[in-house]
């Protein structure tokens, strides 16, 4: 749990603020998973704080929506059906 909350420090993930009288905060949780190597052994444990966002309500609690991860089997499966199809693939990158 340490590392997950030094991680979203360093990662500057979250930023504290005052909640305004007329809002409810988000629920947060801990999600623990044991990773494992090849063998069975325990490889790590692992910790992750969610939001439980799913109450809020689109206008109201916020204005926009992120998705700040992508699969990578999702990825690999457009990527697979736009060569597939001959279609251009732009990764939205400005250099």
């Amino acid at each position: 749990m340490i590392e997950e909350l030094n991680s979203i420090n360093i990662n500057n993930t979250w930023e504290l603020t005052q909640l305004p009288a007329s809002k409810k905060p988000i629920d947060v949780k801990w999600i623990f998973k044991v990773k494992l190597k090849p063998n069975g052994e325990i490889a790590k444990h692992k910790a992750r704080l969610v939001a439980r966002g799913f109450m809020q309500k689109d206008g109201m609690d916020y204005f926009e929506v992120y998705a700040p991860v992508a699969r990578l089997e999702t990825v690999r499966l457009i990527v697979v059906i736009a060569c597939g199809r001959n279609w251009p693939i732009s990764f939205g990158c400005k250099i």
